[in-house]
C-alpha cells in the first residue's frame, strides 16, 4: 500500500502524545526519574517533547487561515490562555510572571492580524509593520528581563513564517518555510548555548525540534477521518492538570 504522507488527524495525534511525553518529564522532575534509576528517561522524554511545539505553531497558522471568525478564533485562544495559566504555574512551577503557551500564540496571532492588514490595505503597510516590530521587540524584551513567553521569539515567529508561506502559490515558498524554521530553531538552539553557564546533554535538547521538519513535510493537506479540533487545544490544560495531581501524589 502506498504511503500517501500524514493528514492533519495524524499530526494532530502526533503533537498530543509528544507533548504528554515531554511533560511526564517535566511536570514530574529530573529527580523523580532520579529517584527511579532511570535518570536518562527524563532527558529522553524532554527530547521526544520537542517535536510537539512546531506542529502546534504550525496548526495555530492553519487555523489562523481556515477560519472563518478570526475574532472566535482569537478570543477562544485567550479563554484558552487564562483557564491554563493557574494550572501551568502550579504543575511546572514556574515564576509567577511566566506565561503559558497560549500567549505565545496570542501574540503570533497578533501578528498574523497585522499582516493581513497590511495585505487589505497597502497604504497601512509602514504604520503595521511598525507595529509588527515593536511587538517583536516587546517580545524579546519580556523573555531578557524574565517575564518569558513560552519559546520567546522563537515561538512568536515560528507561526507566523508557517502563515507566511504555507500557503503561497509559489514552487519556492514551502522550501523557503522549512528553511527559515530550520533556521530559527537552530538560532534558538545557540541562544540557549550561549546563555547557558555549562554545556551538558540538556543544552542540546532543543535541537530535537528539528526533528519536526521532516515530519511537517509529510502533511497531505487532508484533513483525516476526526478534527480532533476540541481535543486539540483543551487537552493542554486538561494533561496539565493531571500530570500535577498525579505529582501530588507519587513525588
Amino acid at each position: 500500500m502506498k504511503f500517501k504522507g500524514l493528514d492533519r488527524t495524524s499530526l494532530k495525534w502526533i503533537a498530543l502524545v509528544t507533548m504528554l511525553i515531554d511533560h511526564l518529564g517535566a511536570v514530574l522532575g529530573e529527580e523523580f526519574y532520579i529517584s527511579l534509576g532511570v535518570p536518562w528517561l527524563y532527558s529522553v522524554f524532554r527530547c521526544v517533547g520537542r517535536l510537539s511545539f512546531p506542529i502546534f505553531a504550525f496548526f495555530i497558522a492553519e487555523g489562523w487561515h481556515y477560519t472563518r471568525s478570526k475574532k472566535r478564533y482569537f478570543l477562544t485562544m485567550l479563554i484558552l490562555a487564562l483557564i491554563s495559566q493557574p494550572i501551568y504555574y502550579f504543575a511546572l512551577n514556574t515564576n509567577l510572571f511566566a506565561f503559558n503557551i497560549f500567549f505565545t500564540f496570542l501574540v503570533s496571532l497578533t501578528v498574523m492580524f497585522l499582516i493581513d492588514k497590511i495585505r487589505q490595505n497597502k497604504s497601512l503597510a509602514i504604520f503595521n509593520g511598525f507595529l509588527i516590530f515593536v511587538i517583536l521587540v516587546l517580545t524579546i524584551c519580556m523573555t531578557i528581563i524574565d517575564i518569558p513567553v513560552v519559546y520567546g521569539i522563537y515561538g512568536v515567529l515560528l507561526s507566523v513564517i508557517f502563515y507566511l508561506f504555507n500557503h503561497l502559490d509559489k514552487k519556492w515558498a514551502k522550501p523557503l518555510m522549512f528553511s527559515l524554521s530550520a533556521l530559527l530553531m537552530i538560532l534558538y538552539w545557540l541562544v540557549h548555548i550561549l546563555l547557558a553557564e555549562s554545556i551538558e546533554f540538556n543544552s542540546f535538547v532543543s535541537l530535537f525540534a528539528l526533528l519536526s521538519i521532516p515530519i511537517l513535510m509529510l502533511y497531505n493537506g487532508e484533513k483525516g477521518k476526526r478534527s480532533l479540533k476540541g481535543l486539540f487545544y483543551s487537552f493542554y490544560p486538561a494533561h496539565l492538570l493531571v500530570l500535577y495531581l498525579i505529582s501530588l501524589l507519587i513525588i
